[in-house]
């Protein structure tokens, strides 16, 4: 299989920890590709050109997060990720869909600000600088919950992702009044697979 993202890509990111916790990294092949130009070589199969995307040994493909991360995970049992038993946790579900809103929201922003400044919206930009640090907030005062330990899911996932655009958004400040978010980030953060998911740009 081949994996096609770009090297700053927050889903891509999601999608290789995936792989290496599935056990999956001797099977898939990191494609580093570029997005929103004309004529890329992606599009031959993937005429979106949406990332990350995996094109399977038979030619086929997938696009789609969600729809990655099923495939990957029935590759090996158990299931881990979205076909997991917190399907029926909807505590978990809830929590996991606001995470996921975080991160769209934060990619959102990243995208906003690598325009050309006659073009950004301020308006976007102020409004989601105020959803991000509101969720900080939100995720802060439920860290401590038993959904946010032990093995990595999509909960867990999803935030940490958003939390690291930091590194991208010079004005996204999570860190500031939320110390058990802090703490908890620098914990996902040594891990092993987390680690090893990084890419220089």
């Amino acid at each position: 299989m081949k994996l096609y993202s770009t090297k700053t890509s927050p889903y891509g990111r999601l999608i290789r920890i995936i792989v290496l916790e599935k056990g999956l990294s001797d099977r898939v092949e990191n494609i580093w590709t570029e997005t929103r130009k004309p004529d890329l070589p992606l599009y031959e199969f993937n005429p979106s050109g949406r990332v990350p995307y995996i094109r399977l040994d038979e030619g086929t493909g997938i696009e789609n997060t969600p729809a990655i991360t099923d495939y990957l995970d029935q590759l090996v049992s158990p299931l881990r990720f979205t076909q997991s038993a917190n399907r029926n946790d909807w505590t978990y579900r809830s929590w996991e869909a606001t995470a996921n809103a975080m991160l769209d929201g934060v990619s959102v922003w990243v995208r906003e600000i690598r325009r050309p400044k006659n073009e950004r919206s301020p308006s976007l930009i102020a409004h989601e600088k105020s959803r991000a640090e509101r969720l900080a907030r939100f995720f802060d005062s439920r860290i401590s919950d038993h959904r946010f330990d032990g093995p990595l899911n999509l909960l867990q996932l999803y935030l940490y992702i958003a939390l690291e655009l930091e590194h991208r958004i010079s004005d996204l400040d999570w860190r500031t009044g939320n110390t058990n978010l802090v703490d908890w980030h620098a914990r996902i953060d040594t891990l092993d697979n987390v680690r090893r998911s990084l890419v220089s740009d």
